[in-house]
């Protein structure tokens, strides 16, 4: 039976993220992919999109949910995150598999040990799966925010290359697991539309509203007028980072 082309599997966020993965992410038919998914509305949107093009043809993939507890925040909060990650994966028949970590207990930055340990964990999880891609639902305003952080902190052009669409898990293993950002063409705005769309409900962090945070402040109050004054600021900021990559030079 042909797919009527208004079906939610050929809607624009989907048709993004399968461009993603494709041309971007370098997964191909029948590839095994675990999506990292937090309950929140980006990551839900990326595993929703992901879903529907599972089955289509030319894509036959094998999806893993995966889901990282941060203990960071009260555990009623972050339980339940974990309950409803695990719920949504059992409704979309999908596997769902778990790590707990506590950035909060080593020395050092919270924020860089949550990263760290968080990319550890889903190295983990893809190799108990055996998945050779962790798909995470960076977007382009996500793009937009890790520059402006790179200027204020002060940076080279190396550090305006911002979120690559790809790269290694473990820059130590070759042949490894790829981690793979296939909504960075996408907007935050476009994800809750695609949501919307599906009825689909998600999580809220409150944690992101904490004005205290420098990205939560830039998110709030600065990327609004930005949007304003030039709407195509997020994907400006995408492909800045793609141009400064691609003009690269390997050493010899």
């Amino acid at each position: 039976m042909a797919v009527h082309p208004h079906a939610p599997s050929y809607w624009p966020l989907v048709r993004a993220v399968a461009h993603g993965l494709r041309h971007r992410g370098g997964v191909q038919e029948g590839d095994s992919v675990l999506v990292a998914c937090s309950g929140g509305a980006d990551s839900v949107a990326l595993l929703r999109a992901m879903h529907l093009l599972r089955g289509r043809r030319k894509w036959n993939l094998k999806l893993t949910v995966a889901h990282v507890q941060h203990h960071l925040r009260p555990d009623d909060e972050a339980e339940g995150d974990a309950a409803f990650v695990a719920a949504l994966a059992d409704q979309l028949g999908l596997a769902c598999v778990r790590r707990d970590i506590t950035p909060g207990e080593s020395a050092g930055n919270v924020e860089a040990n949550a990263r760290e340990q968080r990319y550890a964990a889903l190295n983990a999880m893809a190799a108990e799966v055996g998945a050779g891609f962790v798909a995470t639902a960076h977007h382009a305003d996500d793009q937009l925010e890790t520059l402006l952080m790179a200027i204020l902190r002060g940076t080279t052009a190396k550090g305006l290359r911002g979120i690559a669409w790809q790269r290694p898990l473990d820059d130590e293993v070759t042949g490894g697991v790829t981690v793979i950002r296939p909504m960075l063409g996408t907007t935050h705005a476009e994800a809750i539309d695609f949501l919307h769309r599906l009825e689909q409900p998600w999580r809220e962090d409150q944690t992101n509203l904490d004005r205290s945070r420098t990205r939560a402040r830039l998110r709030q109050e600065v990327l609004p007028v930005l949007r304003e004054l030039r709407p195509s600021v997020a994907r400006k900021a995408v492909e800045l980072g793609d141009v400064l990559r691609d003009s690269e030079v390997e050493p010899s």
